[in-house]
């Protein structure tokens, strides 16, 4: 019974101390700083892009993909025959999401309030448009390789005379 007892002790003695000193205890937690800090976009993240622009830089694939997304987009409101209660000659900006699987969605317009008076319709259309965009290979923060949502935001001229 003795023996018993010491050998319990002596299995004490000598566990105890590594369970203490072990980092099972430590904390893994990540300051919220930090994930701040990992989370920013950095000049080395792959943008969202089409597979015609993967080959260029990441610079020229901004460019290439905004080519894409502004000749579709043009595209779409010119084939509407929308048309237009007064002359028009101005810029909107349209804040494009792209989710983690490539879609696209409008997440906003801007510089856009000018130009519903004379074409009322031109938000769900400008939405409609956008929706329709073919799917893109997604934006990958490349310090964590994980796809990430993101927002692009792309400059449109809209051009339109009063209809008679």
């Amino acid at each position: 019974m003795d023996f018993m007892k010491n050998l319990k002790n002596l299995i004490l003695a000598t566990l105890l101390p590594l369970i203490i000193s072990c980092d099972f205890f430590e904390s893994t937690e990540i300051s919220e700083k930090k994930i701040e800090s990992a989370s920013k976009w950095s000049k080395d993240d792959q943008p969202p892009t089409y597979p015609e622009c993967e080959a260029l830089s990441l610079d020229a694939q901004v460019d290439c993909m905004s080519d894409i997304l502004s000749s579709y987009i043009t595209e779409y409101v010119s084939s509407s025959n929308l048309l237009a209660n007064g002359d028009i000659d101005e810029e909107i900006l349209l804040i494009i999401k792209i989710d983690k699987e490539g879609f696209f969605s409008l997440s906003e317009l801007q510089n856009i309030k000018n130009i519903i008076e004379f074409l009322p319709d031109i938000e769900n259309l400008l939405s409609d448009a956008v929706i329709s965009l073919p799917q893109a290979l997604p934006a990958t923060k490349t310090n964590v390789g994980t796809l990430v949502e993101t927002k692009f935001t792309l400059p449109i001229q809209i051009i339109a005379s009063a209809s008679k």
